[in-house]
C-alpha cells in the first residue's frame, strides 16, 4: 500500500513566526521538505505574462493594481495575487500526494476555498496570527536577527496596516471554514500546540 502523505499548511503574513514554526516542526517530524510561498512567488514571477502585471507588486502595495489604498482593495490585490500564487501551490500539493510524500508549505496567500476540497487526512491547515499589533510590530522587527538576514523589518513595519488587514481576512475565512487558528502571542506555547497537533495528524 502506498505511504500516505501529509501536507501541513501554515498560514500568515510576515512577522507572525510562520518560517521558524515551520523548520522546527519538521526537524522534530522527519519531514524532509518544506516550502515557502515567497519563493514560489518569485519562481512564478519569472513566467508570469506580461499583462499579468498584479504579480509584479509586493503584496502589501497590490492595491494599486486596483486603484486607491481602501480596505476593499487591499484584499483585491491580496487575492488577485492568491489567484496565481495558488495554482503553483496547488501542483505541489497534488504532485506530493501522488506520490506519498509528505511537506510543509508555509505561505502568506492562506485561501481555504483552494484546499478545502482535500481529504482531512491529507492535509492540516493552521492560520498562525498575532492579535496585539504591538507584538506583531515588534517581531517584524525581529526577523532580521532570526530567520530572514537580508529582509529588512522596518520596511515591512511601514506596511503593518496593510499585513494586519490581510490577516484579518484570511481569520475570518479560517473560521467560517472551522480551520485552525493559533494568537502566537507567546512562541514556546504556540511551538508546543502546533507539535502535538502536527504529531498527531502525522502519526493519524
Amino acid at each position: 500500500m502506498p505511504k500516505k502523505s501529509k501536507i501541513i499548511l501554515i498560514g500568515g503574513v510576515p512577522g507572525v513566526g510562520k518560517t521558524s514554526l515551520s523548520g522546527s516542526i519538521a526537524a522534530s517530524n522527519g519531514i524532509n521538505i518544506v516550502l515557502s510561498g515567497d519563493y514560489l512567488r518569485e519562481f512564478l514571477r519569472a513566467y508570469q505574462d506580461k499583462n499579468d502585471v498584479v504579480l509584479g507588486y509586493s503584496v502589501y502595495d497590490s492595491w494599486k493594481y486596483f486603484g486607491d489604498m481602501t480596505v476593499d482593495n487591499i484584499i483585491s490585490g491580496y487575492r488577485e495575487q492568491a489567484k496565481f500564487i495558488w495554482k503553483g501551490i496547488r501542483a505541489v500539493i497534488d504532485r506530493a500526494i501522488k506520490n506519498g510524500e509528505s511537506m510543509i508549505i508555509e505561505t502568506l496567500y492562506f485561501e481555504p476555498d483552494y484546499f478545502t476540497d482535500i481529504p482531512k487526512d491529507l492535509i492540516l491547515p493552521v492560520y498562525i496570527y498575532i492579535s496585539d499589533s504591538k507584538i506583531h510590530e515588534k517581531r517584524l522587527g525581529e526577523r532580521e536577527e532570526f530567520t530572514h538576514p537580508g529582509s529588512s523589518g522596518k520596511r515591512l513595519i511601514e506596511h503593518l496596516y496593510e499585513y494586519r488587514t490581510i490577516m484579518d481576512c484570511s481569520l475570518e475565512a479560517s473560521k467560517v471554514n472551522n480551520i485552525e487558528t493559533i494568537d502566537n502571542i507567546s512562541y514556546n506555547d504556540t511551538r508546543e500546540r502546533l507539535m502535538k497537533m502536527v504529531a498527531d495528524f502525522v502519526g493519524s
